[in-house]
Order: structure tokens, then sequence, then C-alpha cells
């Protein structure tokens, strides 16, 4: 069962939090696609696995507020919001397929960096974990274009932390893939698919 929940901070300022017993790849970029499709720019956020009476469930919050360009009213995101994102975790809909009926694009890669990140991994063998950090400007859809190329290599986040600072974009997760750390091979292809730039060899 979905738990979900969404809190008028201030005016502009929302607070969402999902629980889901769904921990398969993907599930957190179904949760920024949705958050993407609003028109809504991620403030900071955690992403957790949590483990409750012997079963796993995904425990994610996100602190939001409108995109500059968007809808600012609490009562069109409060109607939509549980809605959206119960369609996408349930997988009735494929973001792809909402982002082309909403005649939306996927944050174009020149948009989201003017200039190169800073993007590091760090193995954490005791846990089979490698610790992917990014810093880079924070641009609307930042964290959707993150997630979705993870989900798409097959990686799964285990938890991780989301913040802004100004223009200033932290994000910090520890994943997996087959259960354990992240290959070199993967490495490279993963900051190829982010950033647009080939690595040299």
């Amino acid at each position: 069962m979905i738990s979900f929940s969404w809190t008028a901070l201030s005016e502009n300022i929302f607070e969402i939090r999902i629980k889901t017993p769904v921990t398969r790849i993907g599930t957190v970029y179904r949760l920024t696609a949705a958050i993407y499709i609003l028109g809504l720019d991620i403030i900071s956020g955690s992403v957790d696995t949590v483990h409750e009476d012997g079963e796993e469930f995904a425990d994610d919050t996100f602190l939001l507020r409108p995109a500059a360009d968007g809808e600012t009213d609490f009562a069109f995101f409060s109607a939509r919001v549980g809605v959206l994102m119960e369609t996408l975790i349930r997988n009735e809909k494929d973001p792809d397929d909402l982002l082309r009926e909403r005649q939306l694009e996927p944050p174009n890669i020149h948009f989201l960096f003017d200039a190169q990140p800073n993007i590091q991994f760090r193995d954490l063998p005791e846990g089979n974990q490698t610790e992917f950090s990014i810093t880079s400007q924070n641009r609307t859809g930042l964290l959707f274009h993150l997630t979705r190329i993870f989900a798409e290599e097959e990686i799964s986040i285990i938890r991780g932390t989301i913040k802004s600072e100004h223009d200033t974009a932290k994000d910090r997760f520890f994943v997996q893939q087959n259960g354990t750390t992240i290959s070199p091979e993967t490495r490279v292809r993963l900051v190829e698919r982010i950033t647009g730039i080939p690595q040299k060899g």
C-alpha cells in the first residue's frame, strides 16, 4: 500500500512524503518524473530504504516549490500530485508517455549544465555500495535527469540526500548495481550520459 502525504509549509513551499513497499529499480525516477511533470523544483530531499516487520519500504521526502514560470496555487498541486505519483508508482503509466501527453520534453543537458559538474564515486566495500555525488548548477529537472539514467542503467538507489544552496545543487546517493558496487566501465558511461561529454579512455 502506498502512503502519501502533502503539506503546505508556506505560501509556495510544499513537503511531500511517500512510502511504498516498492523498492524496485526506477522507483525514485518515477517520483522525480511526477515532480518534473507538475513543474516543481526540488529544494531538498531524502531517499531511504527502511525495514519494518521483515519488509523493505522506500521512504522518500521532498521539499518542493513551483518553478519560476509555473503554476503557484496550492490547490492546483494538492489535487494532482498524489494521483499522478500513485499512477506512476503503480506502473499504470510510463513517464515518457505522460511527457508526450503533456507535450513536455526531458530536460536538455545543455540547460542543466552551463559548466562541467563535479561528479565523484567512492566505494563502500562493507556495504557493497558506491557513493555517487554531484555538485552542479541547480536546474529544474536535474534530479529527473539523474534518476532516469540510473533506472536505465539498472542501478538501485539505496538512500540519498538532495540539497540546493542558492544556485548550486549538491546531491549524494548510495547505489548498487546487481547487488554490488558500480564497475569502472559503468562509471565512465554514467558520466558520459549525465554530462553529454565523452570521457577519455
